[in-house]
C-alpha cells in the first residue's frame, strides 16, 4: 500500500546583505511559530535547508512533512493559527511580515509524494 505522507518545499533567497538576518529571523520568529504548528498537529516535522554558496538559486530550502495530502493542503492556515496563538496582536504580526519582506524573496514552491 502506497503512503499518503508528503511534503511540501518552499525556496526563499535571502537579499543581498540579508543572509545572517534572515537566517536569524528563521530561528527566532518563525521556528517557535513551526513547533506550535507540530504541537497542534499541522504537520508531522520540519527543517530549514540552507545555502551560501555565491550564485546559489535559493539560500533557505523550508521542508514540511505531513501525514496527509489534505493536512498539507491546510498548512497555511494551521501556521497562522500558530502564529496568531504565539503573537495575539495582529499589528504585531503584519510588522513582522513586512520586516521580514525586506530580509528574502520568494523563489517557488513544489509539493511532493514520500515513499
Amino acid at each position: 500500500m502506497a503512503s499518503s505522507r508528503c511534503a511540501r518545499v518552499i525556496y526563499w533567497c535571502a537579499k543581498p546583505g540579508q543572509f545572517e538576518a534572515y537566517t536569524n529571523y528563521l530561528r527566532d520568529i518563525v521556528e517557535p511559530i513551526d513547533h506550535e504548528g507540530l504541537r497542534r498537529g499541522a504537520l508531522l516535522g520540519f527543517t530549514t535547508l540552507v545555502d551560501a554558496s555565491p550564485g546559489a538559486p535559493w539560500t533557505h530550502m523550508r521542508l514540511f512533512t505531513f501525514e496527509s495530502p489534505a493536512q498539507r493542503a491546510g498548512m497555511v492556515a494551521a501556521l497562522a493559527q500558530a502564529a496568531a496563538a504565539l503573537t495575539p496582536d495582529a499589528g504585531e504580526r503584519a510588522a513582522r511580515a513586512a520586516h521580514v519582506a525586506t530580509l528574502r524573496e520568494r523563489i517557488g514552491e513544489a509539493d511532493f509524494g514520500m515513499l
